[in-house]
Parts: C-alpha cells; sequence; structure tokens
C-alpha cells in the first residue's frame, strides 16, 4: 500500500490514505446508475484522513450499504457498509493513479453489453457476491 491523495471534482472533499494499487469494478445495476454508466471502480483504503466531511451526503441504497457524494459538486466519493468506516474510495478521485490496473470485476453478470471483461481480473456474479456478503453478515451477528 502506498499514501496516496484524492479529492472530489470541486475540491471540497479531500483525503490522504493508504491505497492499494489494485481496483475492483462493480457492475452491479445501482453502480451503474451512480456513475452514470460505468461500473464503479474502487480502491481499498486504510488510514482513511477525509477533510471536508461536512460535504459529504450518504444514501442508504440498501439494507447494508451506504453511497456517499459531494453535497456541493456530486461526485462519487465512496460506497461503505453501513455503521463501518470506508475501506475504499472511488479510484478516479486519485490524484496519482499511476502503477493501478482493474484486478477484480463483481457483478459481472450485469456488466454492460459493449464494455469487455478486464485481462487478467477475477470475475464473480451477482449470485457469488450474495453469497459472499451472507457469510460476511452472519459473522457480525456473533
Amino acid at each position: 500500500m502506498a499514501q496516496k491523495t484524492g479529492q472530489c471534482l470541486c475540491g471540497a472533499v479531500t483525503f490522504r490514505g493508504n491505497t492499494a494499487e489494485t481496483i475492483l469494478a462493480c457492475h452491479c445495476g445501482q453502480c451503474q446508475r451512480w456513475t452514470g454508466g460505468g461500473p464503479y471502480y474502487a480502491v481499498r483504503v486504510s488510514d482513511l484522513e477525509l477533510s471536508g466531511a461536512e460535504m459529504v451526503r450518504a444514501y442508504h441504497a440498501s439494507e447494508w450499504g451506504e453511497r456517499a457524494v459531494c453535497a456541493t459538486c456530486g461526485t462519487t466519493i465512496y460506497w461503505k457498509m453501513q455503521g463501518k468506516p470506508p475501506h475504499s474510495v472511488a479510484a478516479g478521485l486519485l490524484d496519482d493513479q499511476s502503477g493501478m490496473r482493474v484486478t477484480e470485476e463483481i457483478f459481472v453478470d450485469y456488466r454492460a453489453e459493449w464494455m469487455s471483461p478486464f485481462e487478467g481480473a477475477t470475475q464473480s456474479t451477482e449470485a457469488q457476491e450474495y453469497a459472499k456478503l451472507e457469510e460476511y453478515m452472519a459473522g457480525q451477528k456473533t
């Protein structure tokens, strides 16, 4: 992981954190609508320091997920589990995206027909992702 910085389009929300060099592409229907057509490209981040948090607006898009945007410019900031800190940010917000690549695609059964799979990236379907979610949620109840 490398220390990187980033910001939304208008600069009202900025951040610093340790990011992976790998990108996850989510092709679910919600992410396609949220991003305007393509997948949501997420990069894992730890030790996230967020400035302008008062400008972040959250939307509970499901029983478990929360999507966050900048209240001023509407930029996609992150998706996270409700009640948990963000563990990823939108990859396009990073000031330096060098050396990064898509290594994982999820909800591939919803990938737009006009979009080709990323070479070498692992692929998982909606059913596989919901099975992982059920396992995670079961672990949270113990």
